[in-house]
């Protein structure tokens, strides 16, 4: 039993298409009157099983294939918004890429309009809140980036919060994406990006003072850089942090040598999120448990890297107070019991 999973919390690193397990492809696939039988559950099972970090994103990529209209999103939204719910997550951050589905043809508004309703229809029926923050794919270049934020504004409306940066971080340079990022600032959106996951610390140090964002995507190759870690903890800047998926796409080798421990311990604002829970057969609930039971950490250290995740949020003041206090709340009544 997770004695984590009924504590509320947020999750602020969760990408929507990584969240589509086997059998919601599988249900999408006999919506559109496609074969579902053992073979196809065979071929489609591959998905979720990564040799590498490439290989992992070229998953992901014919993952995204699967989805191929409105009612599709709005499945996966409906999926997701109910296991978060069990998992009692209060508010999350979830991350889409309108560029991969626009590129292919798909009526993005449309598609915002179904996972905007599926969304809502979640959280009336008790579910969490969720907010979205557009993924940019940096190696397809800077033309898209711009897209993305005009985007962004556009689908507000929708609960559209911000924009991250994921895939390849050596395929183009920070310096050409500053202006993006500058720009979304500008417009009032809120900014995130992938790196430090599988670069190295010259990544961080980019995505800190080259794209000046308020997070970081994984950051964990920051461990190397003693200099970086004093300036990640002057700045405050918060670390998406999931352990699952650094093991499970090769980055990291074993729970031994995950540099999260280390990133704590060395006062950097650290929090803990399931990425692509699907892919990496993983929740964030289960992200809680692991920190204790295969990272050593105390239940104290764990709750204290759970308020964080809920203060390194974009949610407004009052709603991380409220939802710190659900935490804390709970928390002590079930140390009671």
């Amino acid at each position: 039993m997770n004695r984590y999973g009924g504590l509320p919390k947020a999750e602020i690193h969760l990408h929507l298409e990584g969240s589509v397990d086997l059998d919601t492809v599988l249900q999408i696939r006999r919506g559109r009157g496609e074969p579902a039988g053992s073979d196809e559950r065979w071929r489609l099972g591959e998905l979720y099983r990564h040799r590498d970090f490439p290989h992992f994103l070229r998953n992901f990529k014919e993952l995204c294939g699967e989805l191929r209209g409105p009612a599709d999103f709005g499945t996966v939204t409906a999926a997701l918004s109910t296991r978060l719910r069990g998992e009692s997550v209060r508010y999350a951050e979830v991350f889409c890429s309108p560029t991969i589905f626009a590129r292919a043809g798909l009526p993005f508004g449309e598609i915002m309009e179904a996972i905007a309703a599926a969304a809502r229809r979640g959280e009336a029926e008790g579910g969490p809140r969720m907010r979205f923050l557009f993924d940019g794919v940096r190696q397809l270049g800077v033309g898209p980036l711009e897209s993305m934020v005009e985007m962004a504004v556009a689908y507000r409306g929708y609960g559209v919060i911000g924009i991250g940066m994921g895939g390849d971080e050596r395929s183009l340079p920070a310096k050409d994406c500053a202006p993006v990022f500058r720009e979304a600032r500008r417009l009032g959106l809120r900014t995130t990006a992938h790196a430090g996951e599988f670069d190295g610390p010259r990544s961080v140090w980019e995505a800190l003072e080259v794209l000046e964002v308020e997070r970081i995507g994984h950051g964990i190759r920051a461990v190397e850089d003693a200099v970086l870690l004093r300036a990640l903890r002057s700045h405050v800047v918060p670390l998406e942090c999931c352990p699952t998926s650094n093991l499970s796409t090769g980055v990291v080798t074993s729970w031994e040598t995950h540099p999260i421990r280390t990133l704590h311990a060395e006062g950097c604002a650290v929090t803990v999120n399931s990425d692509d829970p699907a892919l990496f057969e993983t929740s964030i609930a289960e992200e809680w448990r692991r920190l204790e039971t295969r990272l050593g950490m105390s239940r104290d250290d764990v709750l204290a890297i759970g308020a964080r995740t809920i203060e390194a949020s974009f949610l407004e003041a009052a709603g991380k107070r409220d939802l710190l206090g659900a935490l804390r709340g709970a928390a002590a009544a079930a140390d009671e019991s």
